[in-house]
């Protein structure tokens, strides 16, 4: 386009004023704008203000050239960072010199502002760019960070695991690395460990009476639950459930490294138990022979040598218990309950269970100085209270000795299941009379005593269905004394003396002599051992 040639003589009406106060407004416009389609656009709408200008679509001629009196201009906007922008400029007319003049001056600013534009661009790019970059090394520090942690707590309990550390040790080392109270509790739900402060006085399980459910859950999440204020991870080497490892965490501060020390050292402690769990079981199948054996007799030099081997000593004076915990509780429970008391007791026995001659009773081969009472609460406490017996053998010095232990151990058993109190424990030694009368050779004598004194009693409760025998057994038990004996009973004081009435009118024996007392009293107690007999 040439600016320089003079004005279209051909046209007769004057161009619209254009000032370069307008012009420069446009342009100072231009700078503010924050792409370059604005810019262009800007720079379109301000051409027809400045002469004769306007803007050819891009499929137009390109080049400067002169079709029937029309002037066309090529102009190019680079700006060496974005992508070039070419335009071509179209005048109906020749423009004038001052229109020329303004045309040039806003097709400089243009650039300029196109320049500024893209700089501006270029700078926000960049600026992101540091931005994102910035976030992307505070995050690779940030993991960086956590897997040195992780690292750290895997090197922690790696360097633990070689040195064959317990339970204990596992949580109070997990309690060292979170600063959170840990706890073990066994399948049960028996708390077994406690490592940290603020240990509740009552203990409360997890879950509580949801206990299932909620051990349910965790062994579907995979992963540690939160529960209450406890993060809970369950310890199941494959289907077994041994344990349950959790942090106290009541203040929810736990972080995301305190959950990961958690699986650690469920993953350390499901190891740990599960190689005592194999180990328990395999002492516990050579103690269930060994303990068999004695009980079925074997000789002293064989006892010593194998009961050396696991650990426990024959040689102290030893005594056989049985143990039947009600009708409704299974020998394995009570095997169970009886190796939990031994663990926190620090004893040992050796258990049998399921033999040939006594299916549901529960052997024990221990030290005779042993305290039955004390196990005998540790399994009420276990098992809760039921029509338990816990029935102990006679004192032997050499293990030929037990066989003869168990028998007179399971006697007891079934005299004390067989009496008015059939709980609790009973010792052979202490069965007084009933020792004499406990022959399983002849019972003949015996049961005709117990038939002279006691048949009119059995023939009339056989008939009429009533309790006349046990009345006067728990007459003569309760010493004479019509309270207790009524209260034994739970029946009112008139009743006891109607039926100690119609005792004598049927026995024609007179209660108040002393000799007929002692042989009713022997004959009643005679009555329970032949009913034992029978039952076993």
């Amino acid at each position: 386009m040439d600016l320089e040639a003079a004005p279209d003589p051909r046209v007769d009406h004057t161009p619209r004023a254009t000032n370069l106060s307008a012009v420069l407004a446009v342009t100072a416009h231009m700078h503010d704008c924050g792409n370059r389609d604005e810019i262009l656009a800007l720079l379109v709408e301000a051409l027809p203000e400045v002469g004769p200008f306007t803007v050819e679509p891009v499929s137009a001629p390109t080049g400067e050239r002169h079709d029937d009196d029309v002037c066309r201009h090529r102009v190019l906007f680079d700006d060496s960072w974005s992508r070039p922008v070419s335009l071509t400029l179209r005048a109906d007319y020749p423009p004038t010199p001052v229109q020329a003049t303004l045309l040039e001056l806003l097709i400089q600013h243009t650039g300029s502002a196109l320049r500024a534009a893209s700089l501006r661009s270029r700078a926000a790019t960049q600026e992101r760019q540091l931005r994102e970059a910035a976030d992307e090394i505070t995050a690779l520090g940030a993991r960086v960070a956590r897997l040195e942690e992780e690292a750290k707590i895997q090197n922690t309990f790696g360097r633990l695991a070689a040195t064959g550390a317990d339970e204990t040790a596992i949580a109070e080392t997990l309690h060292h690395v979170t600063g959170l109270a840990v706890g073990i509790e066994d399948a049960f739900g028996n708390l077994r460990v406690w490592a940290g402060p603020d240990k509740a006085p009552r203990y409360r399980k997890i879950g509580g009476g949801n206990r299932v459910d909620v051990l349910r859950r965790a062994a579907m999440e995979g992963r540690p639950l939160r529960h209450d204020n406890r993060i809970v991870q369950i310890v199941r080497p494959g289907q077994t459930l041994l344990g349950v490892l959790y942090l106290s965490d009541p203040e929810h501060r736990a972080t995301d490294l305190d959950t990961a020390a958690l699986e650690y050292a469920a993953t350390m402690l499901a190891v740990d138990m599960a190689h005592r769990r194999s180990l328990a079981e395999a002492e516990a199948r050579l103690s269930r022979d060994l303990g068999a054996d004695l009980l079925g007799g074997t000789d002293d030099d064989s006892a010593y040598s194998r009961a050396d081997a696991l650990g426990y000593d024959l040689h102290t004076p030893q005594r056989v218990l049985v143990v039947r915990w009600g009708p409704d509780t299974p020998v394995e429970s009570v095997a169970e309950a009886f190796r939990r008391h031994l663990a926190s007791s620090d004893s040992s026995a050796l258990l049998v269970h399921n033999t040939e001659h006594r299916t549901g009773v529960l052997a024990a081969v221990m030290d005779a100085k042993t305290d039955v009472n004390i196990i005998f609460t540790a399994l009420e406490k276990s098992l809760g209270p039921a029509m338990g017996v816990i029935g102990v053998g006679s004192e032997c010095t050499s293990p030929s000795g037990l066989p003869d232990s168990y028998t007179h151990a399971i006697r007891a058993l079934e005299i004390r299941q067989q009496s008015l109190s059939p709980r609790g424990v009973a010792l052979f030694d202490e069965l007084g009379v009933y020792r004499i009368l406990d022959s399983h050779s002849s019972t003949g004598d015996v049961e005709a005593f117990v038939q002279e004194w006691l048949g009119p009693l059995l023939d009339y409760d056989r008939e009429h269905r009533s309790t006349m025998t046990a009345t006067l057994a728990q007459y003569l038990e309760c010493g004479g004394k019509y309270d207790e004996t009524a209260q034994a009973l739970r029946i009112h004081r008139s009743t006891l003396r109607y039926r100690m009435s119609r005792i004598h009118e049927l026995t024609g024996r007179d209660l108040r002599s002393v000799d007929t007392r002692l042989n009713l009293h022997l004959a009643s107690r005679a009555l329970q051992v032949l009913a034992g007999g029978a039952s076993g």
